[in-house]
């Protein structure tokens, strides 16, 4: 029995000099055979601790490619308790789509509404010739023409299968005999295939179709389903949209729900890689940022004439098809976006628990200032805000007042800043108008609040604040607290006494005496009326009388200072 040996490729030849994996395609022409001589990037590298990890260093460059992808991330459904209403809420997957992915999507509201599609073909004739193109979502069964003998026979069927593309032709009529020998007639509608068949589509049949969205459509129908490559060229992302039909990446449905929130879009150039182990052939994108080194074989030309290279190649181009042909998960953001983007990936809308962290000090000099393209995208993005939220704008934030001009309504920034120089020269006040409440007064420059020279002596009070009330002495009575402004007696300087009423010393003399005879009445009056009180007490016990007394020796004592 004959066995075809399988190919072997030859032995390479190293060259002694080696090249970074950024700058490789620019010193070589790909696909090559290489090695890598420094450097790690996943099972691809040069390992210095070879019997503990093993590493592919021996490898084919398939192609180094420059491709623009859309970043995006998963986005889930949830429903409320009684199922009426939902919400949309993030997920933690990160995905990114290449732009030549040939899946079909469609628009989601900020609510999470879709455009319902068509379930029967009467309402899909309806549309006709306003819908031209349409995408199957499900299998439905089509009728084949079959000339028997000149006649036009339909007795064959083919199934349309979920995700091709039918050309509505127009509509017929017909005639078609049943089983009871009877004649009827029968409306179809006529399509074509991508191939170009016809198909005839009944009535009466029911499947779900979407129109797929026209490029050169003015109108703003947002109504169908759209490519990945439409939609970042129509519309202005992030974006909300729900993959219909295309390849769905292999994950758990916890983590990808078909809902994806479009970020941004960016550019990354990887490199393909196939290992030459036979036992392993599967293909590995690395980025070029990844610091490897690489030496080529010398006799690069003698290895791709071998049938065991051309395997190999054969096997990577299916690869790298299916690669752009495919939604990638992705654990950390790529260096393209990092590099690429001015601004925070996702807005509150994309990601709530988004923390934007930017600073002045991570922006270039160059976008320290806005240009108008921005200013205007960032007034859309607050008119958006408001239409999610349900609320009006301010009033007066988008509207124009006074005389306004195009070209002078976006002010340049350096003639605002020497503007806003001439104003400090001329001593003006930079805002909408001056504070008179607060003054502020340096005591060192001896200036006022409007730059003028003043003396500055102390603490001064308004002329209207009125003087300070004079010491009043308080005094207790037995009815009823009374304050009683008693006069003060100063020594002048020869010895005599003087009050601050300015009388004269024998009036003076006399009230004191007069004074001193109503306090001593008053304090006998006070004491007999104690000492009676003392024995009228109902429990018979005496109270100590020395304490009543002690006052009485008090307020002697106080008459004869006086």
């Amino acid at each position: 029995m004959y066995y075809q040996k399988e190919a072997v490729l030859q032995r390479p030849v190293w060259d002694k000099e080696s090249v970074s994996l950024k700058d490789f395609l620019n010193a070589n022409d790909v696909p090559c055979v290489s090695k890598v001589v420094q450097g790690q990037f996943l099972n691809i590298g040069a390992s210095r601790f070879i019997p503990l990890k093993k590493l592919h260093q021996k490898i084919i460059v398939h192609s180094i490619q420059k491709e623009l992808k859309v970043l995006g991330h998963s986005v889930n459904k949830v429903y409320s308790r009684d199922r009426r209403t939902y919400k949309l809420l993030p997920l933690k997957q990160t995905v990114s789509i290449p732009t030549t992915y040939r899946g079909w999507f469609e628009l989601v509201s900020e609510n999470g509404h879709i455009a319902k599609p068509i379930d029967n073909v009467r309402d899909l004739a309806k549309l006709f010739p306003k819908v031209i193109n349409v995408l199957v979502r499900q299998n439905i069964k089509a009728f084949v023409a079959n000339d028997r003998n000149g006649k036009m026979t339909f007795d064959m069927k083919k199934v349309v299968n979920a995700g091709e593309q039918l050309k509505i032709v127009g509509d017929l009529t017909t005639c078609t005999q049943t089983i009871s020998n009877m004649v009827t007639q029968v409306r179809l509608l006529k399509c074509t295939d991508v191939r170009g068949d016809a198909l005839y589509l009944g009535f009466d049949q029911r499947g779900l179709f979407s129109p797929v969205a026209n490029e050169t459509d003015v109108t703003g129908d947002v109504t169908g389903v759209f490519l990945i490559k439409d939609i970042i060229n129509r519309f202005r992302l992030p974006l909300t949209v729900k993959l219909v039909h295309g390849v769905w990446p292999k994950v758990d449905a916890t983590r990808f729900t078909g809902l994806i929130r479009l970020d941004l879009e960016y550019t990354d150039e990887i490199a393909f890689v196939c290992p030459l182990n036979r036992k392993a052939h599967r293909l590995y994108t690395i980025p070029t940022e990844v610091s490897l080194g690489l030496s080529t074989a010398v006799n690069n030309k003698d290895l791709k004439v071998n049938e065991a290279f051309t395997n190999i190649m054969v096997m990577c181009n299916r690869l790298v098809a299916n690669y752009y042909n495919t939604i990638h998960l992705i654990i950390s953001l790529p260096e393209g976006v990092m590099k690429g983007k001015s601004h925070s990936m996702a807005n509150v809308y994309s990601n709530p628990n988004y923390n934007t962290m930017t600073s002045e000090k991570t922006l270039s000099p160059i976008k320290r200032f806005k240009s108008e393209e921005d200013i205007l995208l960032d007034d859309i993005d607050d008119i958006y805000g408001y239409l999610r939220a349900g609320k009006q704008p301010p009033v007066g934030k988008y509207t124009r007042t006074g005389d306004f001009d195009e070209e002078t309504y976006y002010e340049d920034p350096m003639t605002k800043f020497k503007s806003q120089i001439e104003k400090l020269d001329n001593c003006d006040v930079i805002g909408n108008k001056r504070n008179t409440d607060y003054m502020f007064v340096d005591t060192k420059a001896m200036l006022d609040g409007k730059h003028n020279r003043v003396v500055v002596t102390g603490h001064r009070q308004p002329d209207d604040t009125p003087p300070d009330l004079p010491p009043r002495q308080y005094k207790q009575t037995k009815s009823s607290p009374v304050i009683h402004a008693v006069p003060t007696i100063a020594a002048q300087v020869d010895g005599h006494l003087s009050s601050t009423t300015g009388s004269s010393l024998e009036s003076r003399s006399t009230r004191t005496e007069q004074s001193r005879s109503v306090l001593f009445r008053t304090i006998l009056k006070e004491s007999q009326t104690n000492s009676r009180g003392i024995k009228r007490r109902r429990d018979g016990k005496k109270e100590n009388s020395s304490t009543n007394f002690s006052h009485v020796r008090k307020r002697r004592r106080h008459s004869s200072m006086l």
